[in-house]
């Protein structure tokens, strides 16, 4: 089992062994997204609905999976779903849908989600994948919070600056309150250097949390089993052919 296997398998998903700031999965969409608290939610919301979706499918379906072909039946669940919530957000919350982009079907990508379909969903009910993903979504979800919301907060100083986009709208609307607020106090946090060294702080803090909790699961060193000397005693003799 990989070292990235035995990370996802332990438990406490949800901070302790958070899939973002603890795993460092599922970067791309945090550090893409995580301008403003809003696109944070949504983003989270949408990706936390498809983690339960797609895992407790798994559970249900797993016995009628060929082992060889089960990532790719993990990769059609996981896309099916994904279209889904992405077909969702286009017809009833269109401003939301236009700003996050490209990253909504990028849902379907996210590897702690499918790490959670492989390691729990498949070899385990639909009764122990549905606690197991709502944890994964939910460390996700927190995640994308605090980001977005630090991130936010450093930019524009506002938090919640575009709230309305979380409100059903169709097309017509896709104009409304689409704009951020023109006030700029840490040009830096908008970059993507900026967006790194955030997160970079934010992972230092939350293994400064973990540690002072005594998690005892937190960055623990694997065991190194050390090495026997063979000693050889005794003579070695060489058979000449000549003799």
């Amino acid at each position: 089992m990989s070292e990235l296997e035995l990370q996802a398998g332990k438990p406490g998903l949800v901070w302790t062994n958070n899939p973002v700031l603890v795993q460092l999965l599922g970067l791309s969409p945090l550090l893409a997204v995580s301008s403003s608290l809003v696109y944070g939610i949504g983003l989270g919301i949408a990706t936390l609905l498809v983690c339960i979706l797609s895992c407790v499918t798994t559970s249900l379906l797993a016995s009628q999976f060929s082992h060889k072909w089960r990532l790719i039946w993990f990769m059609l669940i996981l896309a099916s779903f994904t279209t889904l919530a992405e077909t969702i957000t286009a017809l009833y919350f269109y401003p939301l849908f236009v700003n996050l982009g490209i990253y909504i079907p990028l849902i379907c990508c996210n590897i702690s989600i499918l790490i959670r379909m492989e390691l729990v969903s498949s070899k385990s009910k639909w009764t122990e994948a549905l606690p197991d993903s709502l944890k994964t979504g939910l460390g996700f979800l927190i995640a994308l919070l605090l980001f977005s919301g630090c991130r936010e907060l450093l930019i524009n100083g506002t938090v919640l600056a575009n709230w309305q986009l979380l409100l059903p709208a169709n097309g017509e609307l896709s104009l409304v309150g689409s704009g951020q607020s023109g006030a700029n106090y840490f040009r830096f946090a908008d970059t993507q250097a900026g967006a790194f060294i955030v997160l970079g702080l934010l992972v230092a803090l939350t293994n400064k949390i973990r540690n002072s909790a005594g998690d005892k699961t937190a960055d623990e060193p694997n065991a190194v089993i050390p090495a026997k000397r063979a000693r050889v005693t005794g003579r070695l003799i060489r058979s000449d052919p000549k003799d």
